[in-house]
């Protein structure tokens, strides 16, 4: 075969030279594209060209192509009839000639021989002996690329370049430039590039009349490949970023979900060691109380009258030891109500209200309808609880001379409302409140844990007219004073 010396393009004169030409009189090049129209009018001038000269040529391209090639052709006056009735041109479908050779996403070398092979070896003897060569034109590498088997079209390549070493013919690739348009196919695109004897940019740069306005093109595309490094470092820079952020936040909500099991169970222990010194009050210091009582009865019926002063100061003893069994039986039912665990929120509330209203001074009144039931024994606990410290918040800082109850349950809530007619709480000192350790404080994030463990909620309204707590916690249905 003769050397080659002008390939039939438009325009060769800035064609990029690639490493791995397959000889020296043969080239292997590859054509990048952003337009199918750009791509068939090209390839109507390497096909027209050859078949023009008397030479053979293979087309293994996509339906699409293959009749677009054959309009323009047409359009030229070249009429492909006669060449491919001798056998001189060969249109193939490219995706049914992959197939034939491909295996297990891979072309297979000895497959490839004996497919493509035999069809150049077959259009070669057309022009056998009158000094004519073979053209031939492929995107099956394109269709590899676009199915994301970068690895498939690379190998393809390459087998194409062994096979030009025992068979005499010079190809042409194409692949649109598109799907070049991830920062990780660089390699993969340097990879194609070096498999050619030349490599023809796209359009735009083609289209450039002057060697000046190429190198000015050039240059600019240097300058853009700079910033889109820049653009990339920065990148991932915001990536590692936003990385550590969201680890952090992970191990944040971690923390917070550890700092919540940490607080309920502390509030379950709180509990139980209330229900204990309630019980130890009751059983154990009340009975002690009770027995001081009667001896002091029994002492004062001894004396009589025998001495004023000693039974005045017996009488005085047992009014002492009748306070201490009130105060201690007020602690206990305080610490744990008894009555809570047996009856319900419906009698534990009233009992309670009545002993608030009788040490505090402050008139308390209760809405809660008749038929409210059992609920879930640690729903009834973080109610109860509620109540307490709210009532305690308005006996110590409200001022107010009143406090309403309102418990309610429907639509899957319980909800308790405590409302008082007081000075209310300044918002600096509310909102410090929140996060300081002084006794408000603590009682309101007490409060908001009890509902958070149960999955409810707390508000907390105030204004120089009276503060509101409502505490909702979720619960569908009531449940029987057994199952409490």
């Amino acid at each position: 075969m003769s050397a080659i010396t002008k390939l039939p393009m438009s325009d060769t004169s800035f064609i990029a030279q690639a490493p791995n030409a397959p000889t020296p009189d043969q080239f292997h090049t590859v054509q990048f594209y952003t337009e199918d129209a750009f791509l068939l009018d090209g390839l109507s001038r390497f096909v027209g060209t050859a078949l023009g000269a008397g030479d053979a040529a293979i087309v293994i391209a996509t339906k699409a192509h293959r009749d677009g090639l054959s309009q323009r052709l047409k359009a030229l006056g070249l009429d492909t009839s006669n060449p491919m009735k001798h056998g001189r041109y060969a249109p193939l479908d490219a995706k049914e000639t992959l197939a034939m050779f491909m295996h297990k996403g891979s072309p297979d070398p000895e497959r490839f021989t004996s497919v493509i092979g035999d069809e150049i070896g077959r259009v070669s003897a057309t022009v056998a002996g009158n000094g004519r060569r073979v053209s031939a034109f492929g995107e099956m590498v394109a269709i590899l690329w676009a199915e994301g088997n970068a690895e498939g079209a690379i190998r393809l390549e390459q087998l194409w370049n062994d096979l030009a070493r025992t068979h005499a013919f010079n190809l042409q690739c194409a692949y649109p430039i598109s799907g070049f348009d991830q920062h990780d196919h660089r390699d993969s695109f340097l990879k194609i590039c070096n498999e050619h004897s030349a490599v023809i940019p796209g359009e735009e740069y083609t289209s450039l009349a002057t060697e000046s306005d190429r190198l000015r093109n050039i240059a600019e595309l240097q300058q853009r490949e700079q910033a889109n490094q820049t653009l990339q470092r920065t990148k991932e820079r915001l990536e590692n970023e936003v990385a550590e952020r969201i680890e952090a936040e992970r191990k944040l909500r971690a923390s917070e979900q550890s700092l919540r099991e940490l607080s309920g169970h502390l509030l379950r222990l709180q509990d139980e060691e209330r229900r204990r010194l309630g019980r130890e009050l009751h059983d154990s210091l009340g009975q002690y109380l009770a027995v001081l009582k009667m001896g002091l009865d029994s002492l004062k019926l001894d004396v009589g009258s025998q001495s004023d002063t000693v039974e005045r100061e017996i009488s005085e003893c047992l009014r002492l030891a009748e306070d201490s069994m009130r105060e201690m039986r007020t602690i206990s039912y305080l610490l744990y109500p008894p009555m809570l665990e047996e009856m319900g929120l419906n009698t534990a509330i009233p009992w309670y209200l009545e002993g608030f209203g009788k040490r505090s001074g402050i008139e308390t009144t209760l809405d809660i309808s008749p038929d409210f039931g059992r609920l879930p024994r640690d729903v009834e606990l973080a109610i109860f609880r509620v109540l307490q410290e709210s009532l305690t918040n308005v006996h110590r800082h409200s001022g107010s001379t009143t406090a309403h109850v309102r418990l309610r349950i429907g639509e899957g809530l319980v909800a308790l409302e405590v409302t008082d007619n007081g000075k209310g709480i300044p918002t600096p000192v509310l909102e410090a409140s929140r996060e300081s350790l002084g006794t408000l404080g603590v009682g309101l994030r007490g409060m908001r844990e009890r509902m958070r463990q149960l999955g409810g909620t707390l508000e907390l309204s105030s204004n120089p007219g009276g503060t509101m707590v409502r505490a909702t916690v979720p619960c569908d249905k009531m449940v029987s004073s057994i199952d409490a």
